[in-house]
């Protein structure tokens, strides 16, 4: 039987109120947030358990660390030393140490070609607590063609806002 996927694009960032998170009355086109199955992946875990989080795709991040947090979701090496991954993280800094939302993301499939995003966690230190999860959120299977196509178009506008190359290797 064939895996189900999930879906994923972007979006403006909205708080779930449906206002910006900086308080203007309109998105900025640069702060995006992960779309998961139709609806904004922040608006999911405030749901299950409230998050004072933003998406590290926010325009505020300098284009070279969105860069590479979207380099890292393309590439699902852990980047914490617990082998999970951010996916969300303190509207501040972008610390996990401040606090983070991560996952494990990690290649699935008969080729290693999907992606699954599971086991979501608030985490404030170097390794999560599974009691600091996010009941109902995920597991999040995604179909890797799609899921790196989305996450390049990311890179790509990085990439020209800060006036550099765009490269990959996955």
């Amino acid at each position: 039987m064939p895996a189900a996927y999930t879906t994923l694009d972007l979006a403006p960032a909205v708080l779930p109120d449906g206002a910006p998170p900086w308080g203007s009355p309109h998105p900025r086109p640069d702060d995006l947030d992960l779309v998961v199955d139709g609806r904004q992946l922040l608006h999911r875990l405030d749901e299950a358990d409230g998050t004072d989080a933003v998406s590290p795709l926010a325009a505020d991040l300098p284009p070279t660390l969105r860069a590479e947090h979207v380099r890292r979701l393309l590439d699902p090496v852990p980047s914490l030393a617990d082998g999970r991954q951010v996916i969300h993280s303190c509207p501040d800094c972008a610390d996990p140490g401040c606090g983070a939302v991560t996952a494990v993301v990690e290649r699935a499939g008969e080729h290693g070609e999907d992606i699954v995003w599971r086991d979501f966690a608030w985490q404030t230190g170097p390794t999560a607590d599974p009691r600091e999860g996010y009941p109902g959120v995920g597991p999040f299977r995604f179909h890797g063609a799609t899921y790196r196509a989305v996450l390049m178009r990311l890179l790509d506008a990085s990439a020209r806002r800060s006036g550099q190359a765009l490269e990959f290797v996955p």
